[in-house]
This record gives C-alpha cells, structure tokens and sequence, in this order.
C-alpha cells in the first residue's frame, strides 16, 4: 500500500455550537500537504464494512432532457452569466444508460460490494400518471446485473432533478409535489424491493433547498429565505412519505443480513467554523448556519419538530408526527470545512468561503481530511447507525496526488472514528467516474475513473488505483465481503 500522508489533526467534533476551539481550528488550518510521507499505517475496518462508489443520473447518465437541469442548462442569469459554468450541457454525460454492464465490470475491478445511484423521476414518469415501465425494468435490471457481481445496490430515489410537469407547478415550493413524489414512490418501490435493500430517499434536501432558493446557485435561481424553508419542510415531508412507504413494500430481505430494508436521507454536512474565532458575530453566524444546515433537518427526522430559520429574516417552525423515527441509518455526505461570518450584503446575511492557506480542490474547497472522522462522529450523535453515502475531491492533476492523499488520509479519519466506537456501515466514495458537476459543468473530475467525454473512455485514476488497494488489503485481512 502507498506510504501514508501527514494527517491534519486529531478527531474534532462539531456537535456543540460553533465547530471546535480556537486551537482546533488553528491546527486545521495549517497548510495541510499530501507531500509530507509518514511510516506505513495499517487501515482497520470491522468485517462487514462496505466498499462503495456513488453517482446520480443527470451526472452520468446521459439523456436526461425532461427534467429541470435540462431546462436550467439554458438558463442565464441576471447579471448575462450562464447558468452552468462554460455555458456547458449535460447531453450524453458519461452515457452511463447505455455503457452500465461495461462499468460494472469496472466496479468489480476495483473490489467494489456496493454502488449507489439514482433514479431519474423524469425517466420514469415523464408526465403526470404517465409511467414508462421499460424505464424502470431497466433501473431493476441494473440492481439484479449488480447483486450478480456481488455489488449490493443501494438507490436514491430523489437527487436533486424532477419532471418538467412537477418544476411547471412549482417544484417543491407546492406542497403538491409532496404528494406527487410520494405516488412515484409507491409505483417504483414494489418493482425494485425485492432486489434492493439500501435506500436513500432525498439527497442532499438543504444543499437542494439553499442552494435553489437562498443562494441562488441551482435552479430555480431564486434568492429568498421564507421560500428555502418552505422547500425544505416539503422535502422532509417527501422523505417521511417515502420511508414509510419503503418499509410498506420492502419486506424482502435481499442481502441476508435479517432486515429487508434499510432508510434514510442523505445529509450534507459541513464543518462550519467561523472566519475570525475572536469575532463574536463569526461565531454566531457559524452557530446558525450548523443548525439550520446540519442538525435542524436531522432532528425533524428524530423527533418531528421542523425548524428553519435566520435571525431578522425568516422563520419556519411545524410539528409534522410522520417525520418522527425515520432515519433507520445516518448518510452523511462530506467534502469539506467551510469558514462562516457576517456579511450584510450577502444572502441571508451570512459568507461562506475557504482559507487562503489550506490546500484547495480544483473547485476551490479546502482539503482537511480529519474533518470525515468529525462528520460520522457528529452524525452518531442521532443513535443510528452511519454510511458514508459521499466523500471524495475534484482533482484534475495527471498524476492525481491530491486524490490519492486526500483518500488515505480521509480513511485514516475514519478508521480512528470507527476505533473510537462510532457504528459506521460502509463509505460510498463520490464518485464512480467524473459526471457533470451541476453549475460547474464537466471541469471538475471527481471520479475513481477519468473520463474522456469524445471517446467516453474511462481510466483509472492513481486515487481509483489506492482505493483499489485498500478494499484488497482489507479483503485479505477479514475475508469475503457479505452476500449483497
């Protein structure tokens, strides 16, 4: 295995307030290098811990016209910007729809027991009632062409697209569209439960929320506090819908591990600190964009007491009984620490940004890998069990140095989070192959595999080669994975 890196810190937490003491945050913002080499460092991870890649369909699909990133592509914004960085389209994408036996066959090369995707709502019912169930056949035989390959399956069933007939009446600004997504639930779920026992209802529902309707990044490019939490009510409502109606239908228990179905929704969080830790309207600003961001929509899915809001703008509170009790694992998705403070000009009141010391991804996000190792043990908090459903960096470099150490650093985090008794189930690294990043278009290259977009070749990269690595040594050390 390749010589471990320098890691940045011990294990923080950020489960109090704002995120960690000055001196935690002193220590995380020295210059962190992937060039820094150490004595070799064993991994440990339990029997049993799943290996995983992650994807969505706009991403890598390709095809996906129908749906409000289609129509968002064409977008310009108000200051003559095109909504996607290079004024870029999806179009084919990484023509996962049509290449998926042939990148099976690449995630069984790299040790893979388990794949995350999603399904495109617009595929499959590309208008209101009108189901193509060709569409979802395909989707079922992907999940039975995994489990073949010994790859469990786990599916997202909302990752940030919908319908153009679903945007037309609103998006998730009508409390209609709850209902509306809870009937696509209930026609896709008794077609896939018995081949699927990995959910994940929503992803993402406050990236999806703020960044749609705060700050004005995804569509429909709006900019208002009361709307971003009006939406992200509804897409927790759409997730209680959805939880229960996976638990209904999934009584199938396909990997054999005694429960037929395994739900929750996968959260972003972020390790939000505050840009001076001397100023104290930094460090409430840090507090307030914790809780709305990562703790608010957890503990609705706890106790079922939503709560959103920012102090002088907005505030959005409702007790809703079916959101309580429906996490049955934590997914947490993470990628980096982000420094909060006052900025009245700014939406919400609030600047997000980066330091200008720390090693950057191509997209700008600060590399800190001890803040995984945060991320789960925040997450544990909840009493549930954790999955990774996300982590990776953008790294665009040939050779990808900033990949290989971001990784082995990051599964050190997480292995000494796992050492310290944190129940984590399995890390899903983002992503399989590069995909269309969303606004940024197709520059930043996320994947294990690179991807030529003329020739739709892939390439392992040097981090897909490291990971490769450390799924085998951990194979040799506590055996087969389980049954998927």
């Amino acid at each position: 295995m390749a010589v471990r890196r320098r890691r940045a810190l011990a294990a923080g937490g950020f489960a109090a307030g704002a995120l960690g003491a000055a001196a935690r945050l002193a220590v995380r913002r020295a210059a962190w290098s992937p060039n820094v080499a150490e004595e070799p460092a064993p991994l440990e991870f339990p029997p049993g811990f799943r290996f995983g890649a992650a994807t969505s369909a706009h991403q890598v699909e390709g095809g996906t016209t129908n749906n409000n990133w289609a129509r968002f592509e064409r977008h310009v914004r108000p200051d003559g910007r095109p909504a996607i960085s290079g004024d870029q389209r999806c179009g084919q994408a990484a023509d996962h729809w049509e290449r998926f036996p042939d990148d099976v066959e690449l995630m069984a090369q790299l040790g893979l027991d388990g794949y995350r995707f999603s399904l495109e709502w617009s595929r499959i019912e590309p208008a209101e009632g009108r189901f193509d169930d060709a569409a979802l056949e395909r989707y079922r035989s992907w999940c039975v062409l995994l489990r073949a390959a010994g790859i469990a399956p786990m599916i997202t069933l909302h990752h940030f697209t919908e319908p153009l007939w679903i945007t037309d009446r609103g998006g998730f600004e009508d409390a209609g569209t709850v209902a509306a997504f809870a009937r696509f639930v209930e026609h896709v779920v008794p077609a896939l439960a018995d081949v699927c026992d990995w959910w994940v209802t929503i992803n993402e529902p406050a990236v999806y929320a703020v960044n749609g309707w705060l700050n004005g990044e995804f569509p429909p490019a709006k900019q208002d506090v009361a709307l971003a939490g009006r939406v992200l009510e509804h897409l927790l409502l759409a997730h209680a819908r959805a939880y229960h109606t996976l638990h209904e239908h999934d009584r199938v228990d396909a990997d054999g591990d005694g429960i037929p179905c395994w739900v929750s929704l996968a959260t972003n969080v972020v390790a939000f600190e505050p840009r001076h830790t001397w100023n104290p309207a930094d460090v409430a600003a840090a507090k307030v964009a914790h809780a709305n961001f990562n703790v608010r929509p957890l503990d609705a899915c706890v106790d079922g007491r939503f709560r959103f809001g920012l102090p002088g703008l907005a505030r959005r509170a409702a007790t809703h009984a079916e959101l309580a009790g429906t996490l049955d694992y934590v997914g947490v998705n993470h990628y980096f620490r982000a420094l909060v403070g006052v900025n009245p000009r700014a939406p919400a009141g609030l600047e997000v940004g980066f330091d200008d010391v720390t090693e950057k991804n191509d997209m700008g996000w600060d590399l800190i890998p001890a803040t995984l190792g945060d991320a789960v043990r925040f997450a544990a908090r909840y009493g549930r069990p954790v999955v990774v459903t996300e982590h990776g960096i953008c790294d665009g470099e040939v050779p990808d140095r900033r990949r290989r150490a971001f990784l082995l650093d990051s599964l050190h985090a997480l292995a000494d989070a796992l050492g310290e008794g944190v129940d984590v189930r399995g890390y899903y690294h983002w992503s399989l192959m590069d995909n269309f990043e969303w606004a940024h278009g197709f520059a930043p290259r996320f994947g294990l595999y690179r991807v030529d977009y003329a020739t739709q070749e892939r390439t392992l990269t040097g981090g897909g080669q490291l990971y490769r690595d450390i799924i085998a040594s951990h194979r040799a050390r506590v055996g087969d994975p389980p049954a998927p």
